[in-house]
């Protein structure tokens, strides 16, 4: 089992993910799981992914649990292809997610480009290498692509606390957790919580288009728990 968090900088919860909310998931699939990794590719933190693992808490958490950390962006990988994608015909598959439950573990932020960032958005730190270069293609239809690879087998959102923006920002508490095998699901939820009408998230409204789930909110269904 693999948990991607979003630590796309060495900044603290809520721009980042919290590795409280990363133990909660250990604690839980410990015993369930065979093994258990922490796996992500940082996109803006100087001194690499290693330097969020350790500026952020992982490295300690690491070791209290004896969890391997991964950085995806040195990662092995194979050369996958999906004619179905939009721009990302051939992708560098890291080997670490190969046959792995994933478990997107993002925070609930918005983001100046894709509007929100959330499960779908967070895999883009799934990938091998910079990131810059999925802007070139597009945005959206790359954040897309990279799910038909790395769909998620469970999303969730930390919105306890909110970031106006990815990098920062006014922050605001929402005290909820959002989790769904429907990574889709996921983000619209999310998207509704932050204000917006999810189909009005082009990264959104795209992967539903494209089946990788439900972005309607009306087809959603929703259970609500408390402790």
């Amino acid at each position: 089992m693999v948990i991607k968090p979003n630590l796309i900088i060495n900044r603290p919860y809520p721009v980042t993910t919290s590795p409280k909310t990363v133990e909660c998931l250990i604690n839980y699939f410990t015993g369930k799981a065979n093994e258990i990794l922490i796996a992500e590719g940082s996109g803006m933190c100087r001194g690499g992914t290693n330097k969020a693992f350790l500026d952020l808490g992982y490295v300690e958490l690491a070791e209290r649990h004896g969890v391997p950390l991964v950085d995806l962006n040195e990662d092995d990988y194979e050369v996958q292809k999906n004619p179905e994608a939009l721009k990302l015909k051939e992708f560098k598959f890291p080997l670490t997610l190969k046959n792995a439950f994933l478990i997107s573990a993002a925070v609930l932020k918005r983001h100046s480009m894709a509007k929100v960032s959330l499960s779908l958005k967070n895999m883009m730190g799934a990938t091998i290498g910079r990131k810059a270069r999925f802007h070139v293609p597009g945005l959206t239809k790359s954040i897309v692509d990279i799910n038909l690879y790395t769909k998620p087998d469970l999303a969730l959102i930390d919105g306890i606390e909110s970031s106006g923006k990815e990098l920062g920002g006014e922050v605001t508490r929402y005290d909820l957790l959002i989790f769904s095998e429907d990574p889709v699901a996921a983000d619209a939820v999310g998207a509704n919580t932050l204000g917006l009408d999810p189909l009005s998230v082009p990264h959104i409204k795209l992967a539903q288009d494209k089946g990788l789930g439900i972005a309607r909110l009306d087809e959603i269904e929703l259970e609500e728990m408390s402790e």
